[in-house]
């Protein structure tokens, strides 16, 4: 198995784990998606000490450099958004199938890559893995605003990985990563700013007077730092297994990632199984199973 698919594999793991939290947090904590957004993005600065001992892109590299931190923050905003106005069961399955076949057509525009022999139905098969497993039994439709976002959320995702692949093809990956974070900083305090009802949710996260209130919303960001560091480390393994191997395939590996949530809610019991608007009928259970079948299926014939 190559090196690049088993850091995409463990990214996605983590990442996993991330989203259960995101979940959570969206439903108890936070109204607005774009503070989360914005809190997540701020957590960039973390890596920016690191600006002193890295070589700086040049030339045309800084547009990609740029693109890459800042729409991905932008991305996510859009997620979060996504998921506040629709079901986690209809908002995930158009933004996971949408992102991987994204990130191929832009992959193709800007570095000509081009999927061949058994990678292409490894890749088709993952994304009808991603599709099956994140549906449910509901019959609930999202409107066309709700669409919109969604679409706009993967083509901004796609957009991220197409400009982050750009930039690793000419830059190391420590230098390219650590770079790209002063732009995914700028983005946060953009939304930080200017998103409506984004500056006054996140001044009261400010310890004050209500001691009730601060010890809820300090157990809130607790739980949120643990998630966005599983998030972090995810994060960081996607982008370094994007930097060895093909960013759409890294992409398509989401299906194992939505895998994992399944078989959680599956073992997790009733409770994270509502957490995550799992449907744990029997026929949904045979039909989830053969999807995660699928992913096993799809992951050989992205190694032989």
């Amino acid at each position: 198995m190559s090196p690049w698919i088993v850091v995409a594999l463990a990214g996605h793991l983590l990442n996993g784990f991330a989203f259960l939290i995101d979940k959570i947090l969206l439903s108890t904590a936070f109204k607005k998606s774009g503070t989360y957004a914005a809190l997540i993005g701020g957590l960039s600065c973390l890596a920016l000490p690191l600006l002193p001992w890295i070589k700086l892109p040049t030339g045309i590299d800084w547009l990609w450099t740029a693109l890459f931190g800042s729409l991905f923050v932008i991305a996510v905003w859009f997620f979060f958004l996504a998921l506040q106005r629709g079901e986690a069961s209809r908002v995930v399955p158009i933004i996971g199938v949408l992102i991987p076949i994204f990130t191929l057509v832009d992959t193709s525009i800007l570095i000509g890559e081009q999927l061949t022999g058994g990678t292409v139905m490894g890749f088709g098969i993952l994304i009808l893995a991603t599709l099956v497993l994140t549906s449910s039994g509901s019959k609930g439709l999202l409107d066309r605003h709700t669409v919109m976002i969604c679409v706009a959320s993967a083509a901004l995702f796609a957009a991220s990985s197409a400009s982050g692949k750009a930039a690793y093809l000419h830059g190391e990956f420590i230098d390219v990563f650590v770079s790209s974070r002063i732009f995914a900083a700028m983005a946060a305090i953009a939304i930080a700013i200017f998103a409506k009802g984004v500056k006054e949710e996140m001044q009261l996260l400010i310890p004050g007077k209500n001691q009730a209130r601060n010890k809820a919303e300090a157990k809130s960001i607790a739980l949120m730092m643990l998630g966005q560091g599983s998030g972090a480390v995810g994060f960081v393994l996607v982008q370094y297994a994007t930097s060895l191997g093909s960013a759409a395939l890294v992409n398509s590996l989401q299906a194992v990632q939505y895998a994992f949530l399944v078989l959680a809610a599956w073992v997790g019991g009733k409770k994270l199984a509502a957490v995550l608007h799992e449907d744990r009928r029997p026929r949904t259970i045979i039909i989830k199973s053969a999807a995660i079948v699928l992913v096993g299926f799809g992951l050989y014939l992205l190694t032989v």
